[in-house]
């Protein structure tokens, strides 16, 4: 039983060991030491999208080299726990724009199934459900992705709008009709994914959308 326990502590951090950086510290805050948060930059900023179905939009974070480097750990190295210090992150935007005293489900940008299974998770959905656990608000598990497609960062901002257009699908309207919605993602560049989510659910009478990430490659 002790083998299985040190093999475990080896894959996943304790509870005193950095999530980022694996430094071992008797002061970890929210799952980070605190070198690792004298690295990320909180801004809690505004997105201003040329949107009629997004009321609000907003990042956690500065897009630095950091910040790149703990998203593309996360997203594609097969380091799923980082939604916990992650999802911590997120909470500061959230209480600083009072975003859990507007809305009524916690949602996310869902992967194609066939995504999904290669990367073994979503890592929008795993964020949302920390934050949906936290904020003890609902997650909303109705908007699905039903095309496979390629992947946006590939793309010119003309292209993402075209390789999205009509992939969104809410499968129960009921569901959405007449909520407040916080769609959350790891990272806003263009805005295109939020948009076509946010269209896709007003189009099924949701009352509002509400769009928060993690932070923001976006060319202002």
């Amino acid at each position: 039983m002790e083998y299985i326990k040190s093999v475990f502590d080896l894959i996943f951090p304790t509870k005193n060991l950095c999530y980022f950086c694996n430094e071992d510290e008797l002061k970890i805050e929210n799952y980070i030491c605190r070198s690792c948060r004298n690295n990320i930059e909180i801004v809690n900023k505004e997105v201003f999208l040329d949107s009629s179905f997004i009321s609000e939009c907003y990042y956690t974070t500065i897009y630095d080299r950091f910040m790149k480097d703990i998203i593309r750990r996360y997203k594609f190295n097969d380091k799923s726990f980082l939604y916990k210090p992650l999802g911590e992150i997120l909470l500061k935007t959230i209480y600083e724009k009072n975003l859990d005293k507007k809305v009524d489900l916690i949602a996310f940008v869902p992967s194609h199934r066939r995504k999904e299974a290669i990367r073994g998770y979503n890592q929008s959905e795993l964020l949302a459900m920390f934050v949906s656990k936290e904020l003890h608000i609902p997650l909303l598990k109705t908007l699905i992705k039903s095309n496979h497609t390629l992947d946006q960062h590939f793309l010119d901002k003309e292209d993402r709008k075209h390789n999205l257009k009509d992939v969104f699908k809410v499968k129960r309207k009921e569901d959405v009709e007449e909520k407040s919605i916080l769609l959350i993602d790891d990272i806003i560049t263009s805005g295109s994914t939020m948009e076509e989510c946010a269209m896709e659910l007003i189009k099924n009478e949701a009352k509002a959308i509400f769009a928060l990430a993690l932070t923001s490659s976006r060319k202002i």
